[in-house]
C-alpha cells in the first residue's frame, strides 16, 4: 500500500486555524495447549484455555499483559503465550510487531526481524496470536515501536532496512553526529521529516488493513531524552535545518521556543495521522500509547503529550510506565497520572522488578482502589516460560513465576474489593484455592 503523504507540518503550522486537510496533521492551537519443551517441564501446569471457566472481567476492567518479541520463535509459542495469558485472566495482549524498524509479522513494507532469524519463519506471528486470541477470548493489540529505527553495535543484516536504505532518516545531534548505531540504546528516526511520518503511517497501515487487530499501541512514539551537552540535542540534519529556517526565518539557537514547538508538532502529527488512518481503515480499532508517566518531563523534554492527544481525541487510552518496587510509589504515580486523563489511564506494573508475588498483586489492588478501568503487566517472560533472555531457569525464579500466576489468577477470580478478601490472601491463596492448571487438569507444582 501506497503511504499518504501529508503537507508539510509548517506549512500547517504557520497557517492557523482552518488551514488543515483531513491527511494534514494536527492543527496545534498549542504546540501541537501443545506441551512445554522438556527444558521447562516443571512448569507444565500453565493453564489452558478451557480447562475451567475465569470468570469475566469486571465490566471495563482491562487485564493486559505485553508480550515481546522475544517471547515467541515458533508458531507453537505464539498459541501456548495466548492460552497462557487467558488462563489466568488477562484479556488482552500487546503483541509486539514492530521492534527496530523491522516486522514480526509478513510485512510489505520493512524485513522480518532478526530474533526470528531475518527471514520468513513459515509462520505469520501475528495472523497466529489473532486466530489465538479469537479463540480464547482475548484482544490482540499490535504493539509498534513507533521511532525506534536500530538498537545494536552493529548494522542490520538486511540490505532493505533503512538503516541501509535512508541513514539520512535518523537524528542528528548539535555536533552534526547521526545516530545510526548504538549498542545500549535505540536510535530513533527523525519525525521532523515528513517522509518519515509517512513510513510510519504505511506501517500502521499495512497492519490495520490486512489484520483484523483489536488495538494499535504505539509505545516510543517521542524523541530521545534531552541531556546536556551539545550531544544530546537532536534534530540537527540540514534538511530539518531548512525546513524550520523556510517557515520561521531563523536557527534554532535563535528562536529556541519555535523550535520546540516545531519538533512537538511533528510527534503530534505523527499520532494524528496514525489516528485518522486507524480509524478510517478498521473502525472500532482503538489506538493507545505506552507513556512516560511524568507527564511534564515527557511534554517539556520528550515531546510527549499524551494528555492533549487524548484530550483531542487522536488516542483512546494511555497507559502510563509505572513501574516500581515501592507500593505507595506506585500508587502517587499512578493516580497522577490519572488525574489528567480521568478514564483513560491504565496504569502500567512492572512485574520484571519484583521479587514477590504480594508485590505485583497489592499493586494490580491499587489500581482498582484509584477506580481505574483496567491494569497492564510487564511482561510476559517474567510470568511464564519464554525463549526470552528475561525468562531465567533457575529454581528461585521458576518458583517466583509459578506465584505470580497463581496469585494473578486469584486476584482475577476474586476482586478484593467486592469478595472482602485481604491482599494478603490473593497474594498467598490456601492450598483449596484454585490455582494455574494445565491442559490435564493438573495444578503447577
Amino acid at each position: 500500500m501506497a503511504p499518504r503523504h501529508v503537507v508539510p507540518l509548517l506549512i500547517a503550522l504557520l497557517a492557523g486555524p482552518g488551514s488543515l486537510g483531513a491527511q494534514d496533521g494536527p492543527r496545534p492551537s498549542s504546540p501541537p495447549a501443545a506441551p512445554l519443551p522438556a527444558s521447562a517441564r516443571e512448569e507444565k501446569g500453565v493453564s489452558a484455555v478451557g480447562t475451567r471457566a475465569i470468570p469475566p472481567a469486571r465490566p471495563k476492567e482491562v487485564r493486559a499483559i505485553w508480550v515481546t518479541r522475544w517471547d515467541f520463535r515458533t508458531e507453537g509459542d505464539v498459541q501456548r503465550a495466548v492460552r497462557w495469558c487467558a488462563g489466568v485472566g488477562l484479556n488482552r495482549i500487546f503483541f509486539q510487531v514492530r521492534g527496530r524498524a523491522d516486522a514480526f509479522y509478513r510485512s510489505r513494507i520493512e524485513p522480518w526481524g532478526e530474533e526470528l532469524g531475518g527471514s520468513d519463519p513459515g509462520f505469520d506471528p501475528l495472523e497466529t496470536a489473532i486466530a489465538a486470541g479469537r479463540d480464547a477470548g482475548v484482544e490482540i493489540h499490535a504493539w509498534i515501536n513507533t521511532l525506534p529505527g536500530w538498537k545494536g553495535a552493529s548494522p542490520p543484516r538486511n540490505p532493505r532496512h533503512v538503516v541501509h536504505t535512508h541513514p539520512e532518516w535518523f537524528l542528528v545531534d548539535r555536533t552534526g553526529k547521526r545516530h545510526l548505531l548504538d549498542e545500549g540504546d535505540y536510535t530513533i528516526l527523525n519525525p521532523c521529516l515528513p517522509e518519515v511520518r509517512a513510513h510510519v503511517l504505511s506501517v500502521v497501515e499495512d497492519i490495520v488493513t490486512r489484520y483484523p487487530v483489536d488495538g494499535i499501541h504505539l509505545d516510543y512514539i517521542r524523541f530521545v531524552a534531552r541531556k546536556p551537552g551539545p550531544g544530546h540535542d537532536v534534530g540537527f540534519d540540514p534538511r530539518t535545518l531548512s525546513i524550520f529556517r523556510q517557515y520561521f526565518g531563523g536557527s534554532p539557537s535563535d528562536l529556541p521556543a519555535d523550535w520546540d514547538r516545531f519538533r512537538a508538532a511533528a510527534v503530534d502529527t505523527m499520532v494524528f495521522n496514525i489516528s485518522n488512518a486507524v480509524k478510517s481503515l478498521r473502525p472500532g480499532c482503538r489506538v493507545s500509547v505506552a507513556a512516560i508517566p511524568d507527564y511534564a518531563r515527557a511534554v517539556r523534554g520528550l515531546f510527549q503529550d499524551v494528555a492533549k492527544w487524548r484530550e483531542k481525541g487522536w488516542i483512546e487510552e494511555i497507559y502510563p510506565m509505572t513501574y516500581e518496587t515501592d507500593d505507595e510509589v506506585f500508587a502517587f504515580r499512578a493516580s497522577a497520572a490519572a488525574r489528567r486523563s480521568p478514564g483513560v489511564v491504565i496504569p502500567g506494573i512492572g512485574v520484571h522488578l519484583h521479587r514477590g508475588a504480594g508485590r505485583t498483586v497489592s499493586q494490580i489492588d491499587a489500581t482498582r482502589r484509584l477506580g481505574a478501568p483496567g491494569y497492564a503487566l510487564f511482561a510476559f517472560a517474567n510470568l511464564f516460560p519464554s525463549p526470552s533472555h528475561e525468562s531465567r531457569s533457575d529454581p528461585a525464579s521458576k518458583r517466583l513465576r509459578a506465584a505470580l500466576r497463581a496469585s494473578i489468577l486469584a486476584a482475577n477470580e476474586a476482586d478484593p474489593r467486592e469478595a472482602g478478601v485481604g491482599i494478603l490472601q490473593v497474594a498467598n491463596p490456601p492450598p483449596g484455592r484454585s490455582r494455574p492448571r494445565d491442559g490435564k487438569g493438573g495444578p503447577i507444582p
